[in-house]
């Protein structure tokens, strides 16, 4: 078991007899906790801290007179303000890597949202099930945060929106705690469901140690697979990758996206889908949003949108490379991922770096693996459904064993309100996943270098007199079945591996 520590450091800034004394009180640990709670048990007066404000000044009050020194802090109001009673606006004067965290009044982070914003103001809705929240808001240079009522159960999440009109502003707290002389303070520190207690009396510069025992994550992830197995034919079954597969062209390096909801997308707006946030992707290198449109040879950032063949592999087509952006059907293979031209296939002919880092170990589905996943195994229609993860629409499919985790409901079916009524939250997924859930993000499609995000598209090994069969869906249909398409079309590629029996 692993243990983490918080080191509370007292900085005296210097005292004499009726002088005031200040300390600093700051709190780290080797994971990021949710929440520090300090509370002066004689004064009653308290403190919350939220991730990532980790740092307090403890004020000791005048020792001549009754007078205590007023604290001036930093107002931040114009940074996070607030419409109504679950939507706010932070208004950024420069661009900014922008985290938004809520957290019940137990100092429990219950979820969250990140994205990269431009300079002027960014709304955002806030759903949760009815109660009182606090919302903190950071960014590189800014921190502020925010009380949040909410009236109606709704499911969890933090969504991005079209900016109001009128705001009214609200201040933020102060971190500043005042003391006198034998006050006992008792200090809590959340991580994820679990808390620690301590008390003392501050009688000089001194150190507290806080001893947790860390939480097994819950994940079922393994060398970059997911070990629920899924069937693909009566006699065999396979393990999905954690994610879709991912190139980073400035490195060569290959790697599963690090959570099944991350797709690359593309940030600029199109004329066909000038208001959808989902066109815009979420992930990052440096805190820079990568893009598919951005695609190179020499890249930093990571693609996810692959023409048919685009291995790596010297196939003896033109178009070969996983930057290739050729628009010409014919400059790519014209064939099939399997038997001699194998290699073609991503996985079978390139190391993943967070997948085992050996060629070989994955693979493409077929069609028919695909089409007896989706259609014809025992309860399929149970085992799949339409839903929104983070933010992120897209396909669930469950495992052949499945069962339901508590906290959380799952409705199959492809309908179109399930993108509306099938939501999870980052943690609500982290339970969907550790139990063996997949999810197939609609993460768009690409031909040349123009992306458009309506859709979402994932390869089979298999190829016809038509072109590659794949499969399919968007927001208002999916086809679950053999469909073709032209191979300069650059779409998703997830990867499995066959479970040995």
């Amino acid at each position: 078991m692993k243990h983490f520590y918080i080191l509370i450091a007292f900085l005296l800034g210097g005292s004499t007899l009726f002088a005031q004394t200040n300390y600093t009180c700051t709190f780290s640990a080797n994971v990021a906790m949710d929440s520090i709670q300090v509370k002066n048990t004689v004064s009653k007066e308290s403190k919350m801290l939220y991730s990532p404000d980790n740092t307090i000044t403890l004020q000791q009050n005048k020792q001549q007179g009754s007078e205590e020194t007023a604290i001036t802090t930093i107002d931040n109001a114009g940074f996070l303000q607030q419409v109504g009673n679950n939507t706010v606006i932070v208004t950024a004067t420069k661009p900014a890597h922008l985290n938004l965290t809520l957290y019940s009044t137990d100092g429990k982070a219950v979820t969250h949202y990140s994205e990269n914003i431009n300079i002027g103001q960014h709304a955002f809705k806030i759903e949760a099930k009815a109660g009182v929240y606090v919302l903190v808001a950071t960014t590189q240079n800014q921190s502020s945060s925010v009380k949040v009522s909410l009236s109606e159960n709704s499911p969890m999440g933090i969504f991005p929106i079209a900016t109001p009109l009128s705001i009214s502003q609200l201040k933020s707290m102060d971190d500043v705690i005042t003391f006198d002389e034998g006050d006992e303070f008792e200090v809590t520190g959340y991580y994820k469901t679990q808390t620690d207690v301590q008390s003392f009396i501050i009688t000089e510069n001194k150190e507290v140690t806080f001893s947790f025992i860390e939480e097994t994550p819950l994940s079922i992830k393994e060398n970059g697979a997911i070990k629920a197995a899924f069937s693909v034919a009566k006699d065999k079954k396979v393990y999905f990758s954690q994610g879709n597969l991912q190139y980073q062209a400035s490195t060569n390096t290959w790697r599963f996206a690090e959570n099944q909801w991350n797709f690359v997308g593309k940030c600029k707006v199109t004329q066909y889908y000038p208001n959808q946030p989902q066109d815009t992707g979420n992930v990052f290198v440096d805190g820079v949003r990568c893009e598919n449109e951005n695609i190179s040879p020499t890249y930093n950032g990571w693609i996810d949108l692959f023409g048919w063949g685009t291995s790596g592999w010297k196939s003896g087509a033109k178009a070969y490379q996983p930057y290739d952006t050729s628009t010409a059907k014919n400059d790519y293979y014209q064939g099939g991922a399997t038997g001699n031209s194998a290699n073609i296939d991503w996985g079978v002919y390139n190391p993943i770096s967070n997948g085992g880092n050996e060629a070989g170990l994955w693979r493409l589905p077929t069609i028919m693996e695909w089409e007896y996943l989706l259609v014809s195994r025992p309860n399929y229609s149970e085992k799949r459904g339409t839903a929104t993860v983070n933010g992120v629409k897209g396909l669930i499919l469950l495992p052949d064993d499945w069962t339901l985790p508590d906290g959380v409901t799952f409705t199959g079916g492809l309908e179109n309100n399930n993108f509306r009524n099938c939501k999870y939250t980052a943690e609500e997924w982290e339970k969907m996943e550790a139990n063996g859930a997949v999810f197939l993000p609609l993460a768009g499609y690409r031909r040349g270098i123009s992306v458009i995000r309506n859709n979402g598209q994932y390869f089979s090994a298999s190829y016809s007199e038509y072109g590659i069969e794949h499969v399919k869906f968007s927001e208002t249909i999916i086809t679950i079945v053999a469909s073709f398409l032209s191979p300069e079309v650059a779409i998703s590629v997830r990867l499995v591996k066959d479970v040995e029996e």
